[in-house]
């Protein structure tokens, strides 16, 4: 069950229940709508009819649902808002998955682009550029530089393409094992992608939305402050907001305001997230004043992912262009020379 179904599972949920379906027969209905998921709706549904509530019923299940899901659904049972606790955690959740795809999408393209050019220049190299070599051998003629370049880049390959190639799939190989394996190399990786100027601003802004329209919704829920923390610890893909999360956590039990704790990691959150939390805490809202970062973020981020796709496309035409005209330059240009020294 990926996260886009877990949206889907939790909407229906909210629709049937607000229709005065019981939940055994909720949990039936959406099973025999999913059929890749009945095992795991089964299992649930089998807890929840011997009594042990939905929540746990859904901690102990095999799949790992969302903590933030999760912790809606188990304040919705205590709560009797079951059908409301779960339609919120569906707009958190779909709004997470909305921000992710945008910035998925402003990423998308320029890669499109990237590899298109290198194949091309690739195709243009290793095949177009061989067949004129032997021309340009048996010519007395000054190759042009670009021409000379691109013979270079084309020995080169030749002679070290497969050594390369073994080289490229050892250090990909040994850096996902490494990034897998280890979580302080992953920590750093994933630090490194946060200070990328524009993609890393980007990530920023979309985990600054996610965290704290979580927190926010859950504090108007009742759930405690450090409760919160653990879960968005628990929640969290990027190793450096884990662990800024679980020391987070460690502070705010000792007494430490929650402002005062995200100050110590100025480079995942910017100086005006604190600043705002404080004004929050110091006036008593801030489940408020996190909606209201949010909002401000979200705003930022989509303003952001227009620039970005409005800058980036002649960027990258032009770029493309370049690249590959030159390697055609360096193709056509001898073949000139050639004709201007026969026409002699």
């Amino acid at each position: 069950m990926n996260k886009k179904y877990q949206i889907q599972f939790t909407h229906r949920c909210a629709v049937l229940l607000e229709a005065g379906i019981p939940l055994s027969e909720v949990l039936s209905i959406i099973g025999s709508m999913e059929k890749s998921s009945n095992a795991l709706l089964i299992k649930i549904r089998d807890g929840v009819e011997r009594g042990i509530s939905l929540s746990r019923s859904m901690t102990i299940a095999t799949y790992k649902f969302d903590p933030t899901l999760v912790s809606m659904i188990s304040y919705g049972e205590s709560s009797g808002t079951l059908a409301l606790s779960m339609r919120q955690a569906c707009e958190i959740m779909g709004k997470r998955d909305e921000l992710l795809k945008k910035i998925v999408s402003m990423l998308v393209y320029p890669s499109i682009i990237v590899l298109a050019t290198a194949g091309m220049t690739l195709f243009l190299v290793m095949y177009i550029f061989p067949k004129i070599l032997p021309l340009l051998s048996g010519m007395n003629v000054t190759l042009p530089l670009m021409t000379r370049v691109v013979k270079e880049i084309y020995e080169m390959l030749s002679l070290y393409g497969l050594w390369i190639s073994i080289l490229l799939i050892i250090a990909v190989s040994a850096f996902l094992y490494a990034y897998k394996a280890r979580i302080e190399f992953r920590r750093k990786a994933q630090m490194f992608l946060l200070i990328i100027p524009v993609a890393g601003n980007a990530l920023k802004k979309y985990f600054i939305c996610s965290y704290c329209r979580s927190a926010g919704t859950l504090l108007d829920c009742g759930q405690r402050l450090p409760a919160i923390l653990d879960q968005c610890a628990d929640s969290s893909t990027f190793e450096p907001y884990k662990r800024a999360f679980m020391i987070a956590k460690g502070e705010v039990l000792r007494g430490v305001s929650l402002s005062d704790c995200l100050r110590s990691f100025e480079t995942i959150f910017p100086p005006a997230v604190p600043d705002m939390l404080s004004i929050g805490e110091r006036t008593g809202s801030l489940s408020s004043m996190l909606h209201h970062v949010n909002r401000m973020y979200e705003q930022d981020l989509d303003y952001l992912i227009k620039q970005v796709s409005t800058a980036i496309e002649p960027v990258l035409m032009v770029g493309m262009g370049l690249i590959v005209g030159s390697v055609a330059l360096s193709i056509i240009l001898p073949i000139y020379e050639i004709t201007n020294h026969l026409s002699r």
